[in-house]
């Protein structure tokens, strides 16, 4: 059977040539980068070298990059800081957030403290106007991702964070995080342009090995883990460099030509929705992008095309099309994990959020792309997508 993988927000295919050099990396630069003796200085020099590069790729400083393990320590990292606050200010995210932020701010309103969501329009975005809504002078920590890994929805963090600056003007201003994990290799991103206090970012989702990640950190903050003091105490514990070089590795080959491959991605994005928008009763959501989903100045990405064929239960639809070779998701792999361990919610939250009804919903699957998919492949889904949903249709009556 021939497999095609339509998957990448969930993970990226390793990039072969960035895994064979992390493995040559822990063979040659096995040192511990904190030792003083020459096998240490070895490895502190390429683990500076690494950062350096990612730095300059993002457009930040070097000291203002910290390895971490994923995307989601990174997340939790930023919330941490809130344990040092002499008091308890509140907290706003964005209602669409990714569980790793999602889940951590329901923790901490279970622990005391408030927690405001701004709500996006019918179209995805929150607009500062949004944000400003659910501000409050007691507000000390906002997260609003950058793009959505269910709907491809790109938020403009830029003008959100200007404006709840300038809303603090003369006083104290929040600390503005993104969630930036699904736009690395995705979206354009300069970190010094965008205006925000931290990011984070995780490797598995460019090509890189999983387990290491990035947090970007415009000022220094106080580590609330403490260890032996590695990324200058914010993150301590021996740096993970074979993960770390073959994260700098990939990056330094995808970013620089980040326009080809969305190029690539709007061109096979339109043709799926040409073709399976001529199977009766297909949605694209939200519905409201469906006729600037594909072009240069959209605000959603042409990598990530969330639709529904009611009355097709996703999950079924996303086996039958497994054993014909096609790998698709549901929406978010994190969700999936949490749903677990506890009882799964009727409607995914985000897409209630959306206003998505909730048969829509629970018909919803996800179909991403990434560099590596072929056009014949995409020309093969939709004809199998469009014969498969067919034969379930008949069978539901």
């Amino acid at each position: 059977m021939i497999s095609t993988y339509l998957d990448w927000a969930a993970t990226a295919p390793p990039d072969p040539e960035a895994l064979d050099y992390g493995r040559k990396v822990a063979l040659e630069y096995f040192g511990n980068p904190s030792s003083l003796h020459f096998y240490g200085k070895k490895a502190a020099e390429l683990l500076a070298e690494s950062r350096d590069k990612i730095a300059e790729l993002l457009n930040c400083k070097p000291e203002q990059i910290y390895f971490t393990s994923g995307g989601s320590e990174s997340n939790s990292i930023v919330f941490s800081q809130l344990f040092l606050k002499l008091r308890k200010g509140s907290i706003l995210i964005g209602a669409t957030e990714h569980p790793s932020v999602w889940e951590t701010a329901r923790l901490y309103a279970e622990l005391g403290y408030p927690v405001q969501e701004a709500k996006p329009e019918k179209d995805g975005r929150i607009s500062p106007a949004a944000a400003l809504h659910a501000f409050s002078s007691e507000t000390e920590l906002v997260s609003i991702m950058l793009l959505n890994n269910e709907t491809g929805i790109v938020q403009d963090v830029k003008s959100i964070a200007e404006a709840l600056r300038n809303a603090r003007r003369g006083k104290k201003p929040p600390h503005i995080h993104t969630d930036a994990v699904q736009a690395l290799g995705k979206e354009k991103i300069d970190l010094e342009d965008l205006g925000v206090d931290s990011g984070s970012f995780s490797g598995h989702k460019i090509g890189a090995p999983r387990g290491i990640g990035i947090l970007y950190l415009r000022r220094p903050v106080q580590g609330l883990f403490k260890g032996g003091g590695q990324e200058k105490g914010v993150r301590p514990g021996t740096e993970n460099l074979p993960g770390i070089a073959a994260l700098a590795r990939v990056m330094e080959k995808r970013l620089p030509i980040i326009e080809e491959h969305r190029e690539q991605a709007r061109r096979q994005k339109a043709r799926l929705m040409e073709g399976l928008s001529e199977i009766p009763g297909a949605l694209f959501i939200p519905e409201q992008t469906v006729e600037k989903t594909v072009g240069e100045d959209s605000h959603v990405s042409p990598f990530i095309l969330k639709c529904s064929f009611p009355p097709v239960p996703g999950e079924v639809l996303q086996r039958v099309l497994s054993d014909r070779g096609y790998a698709v998701s549901t929406g978010s792999a994190c969700s999936s994990s949490a749903d677990r361990g506890r009882k799964k919610e009727k409607i995914n939250r985000v897409l209630k959020v959306l206003g998505v009804s909730p048969q829509a919903a629970e018909s919803s699957i996800r179909i991403s792309l990434g560099p590596g998919t072929r056009d014949e492949e995409i020309e093969a889904f939709v004809e199998t997508a469009k014969r498969e949903i067919g034969t379930i249709k008949e069978q539901l009556g």
